[in-house]
């Protein structure tokens, strides 16, 4: 008599059951993990049964590797990087993935170049001759910085580059007279900055910017908003990539919309907190359209076709 009583409880599942989503992000300290972080909180609140499961990572070019080999089901990808994946260009030459489909941009990432408050540099030529960290060599950063510096009239080999372990402490003791990141603002690297010593922000504009624009689907006019850093009293105009949230064209239309749905349905109470958040893409309308770099995966655009719908969009 116990047998089929302990066959029954082996064979009993629950009705319904966890359904879990491995995410490609960043590092676990980066802006891409802590904003899809916060997104997934939301998605499980609205949708219990559904789960995340954050995979950290160096970031979009692995992400995109990852989502090739088809090791993820999504992965949150600068906009400029999964424009050039998709079109087989750029460093994806050889392994293009036209199968790349967006669900929503995030959040914009502007590219902000950090100076002393009481340094010499005054404008974007003077980095030219002074010794800046653009990044790591093969880093989304490094690339962004290369195509502004081309619209200057400079090469990488041109400019005196470091990668410095601590921006931070190497600004303010002046090892370097400045760094560039691409991020989302609040950052902790520039907040940690400001902490260390008084800082601004070099404007990127006129016509500088929209020869960097011209012809560019990947960038778009942007800011560093004002009032979040000390001393940080005006918006700082320059341009950004926006990170995007991607998948694959064979990843279910259903699982695609369920996720889309979850994650946005309750934005109204993303934490404040989250960095990131002041380049966050707070209405929904902004989340698509001219924001995204590569054809929206049809299970994320019946979501915004029912927001449309109910004139939410």
């Amino acid at each position: 008599m116990r047998l089929p009583l302990l066959l029954l409880a082996l064979l009993w599942q629950p009705f319904s059951q966890a359904n879990t989503v491995p995410i490609g992000t960043g590092g676990e300290q980066g802006i891409y993990y802590q904003v899809i972080k916060e997104f997934c909180r939301l998605a499980s609140k609205s949708d219990p049964d559904l789960q995340c499961k954050l995979q950290a990572s160096s970031g979009s070019i692995e992400n995109l590797r990852l989502l090739q080999a088809g090791e993820i089901p999504y992965a949150l990808v600068q906009s400029d990087w999964l424009y050039q994946a998709s079109r087989g260009s750029g460093p994806f030459t050889k392994q293009p993935q036209p199968e790349l489909r967006a669900l929503f941009a995030t959040h914009a990432e502007p590219f902000t170049i950090v100076v002393r408050a009481d340094g010499d540099i005054t404008g974007l030529e003077q980095l030219k001759l002074a010794p800046i960290d653009m990044g790591l060599k093969s880093s989304g950063t490094r690339q962004t910085a290369l195509a502004l510096f081309s619209i200057l009239g400079a090469t990488e080999q041109d400019l005196d580059l470091k990668s410095v372990a601590n921006q931070a402490e190497a600004l303010c003791s002046k090892q370097i007279d400045a760094y560039g990141l691409v991020m989302g603002h609040p950052n902790r690297i520039v907040l940690e900055t400001a902490k260390r010593c008084a800082i601004r922000f070099l404007p990127i504009e006129g016509e500088v910017r929209d020869k960097l624009l011209q012809g560019v689907k990947f960038y778009q006019r942007s800011q560093v908003p004002a009032r979040i850093y000390p001393g940080n009293l005006k918006a700082t105009p320059t341009f950004a990539i926006a990170a995007t949230l991607v998948t694959n064209a064979s990843t279910a239309d259903a699982d695609v919309y369920r996720l889309t749905k979850a994650m946005l349905s309750q934005q109204t109470s993303f934490n404040e907190q989250t960095y990131g958040y002041a380049n966050l893409f707070h209405k929904a309308r902004n989340k698509i359209g001219p924001v995204l770099s590569v054809e929206q995966h049809p299970g994320a655009a019946r979501y915004f076709e029912e927001l449309k719908a109910a004139g939410k969009l």
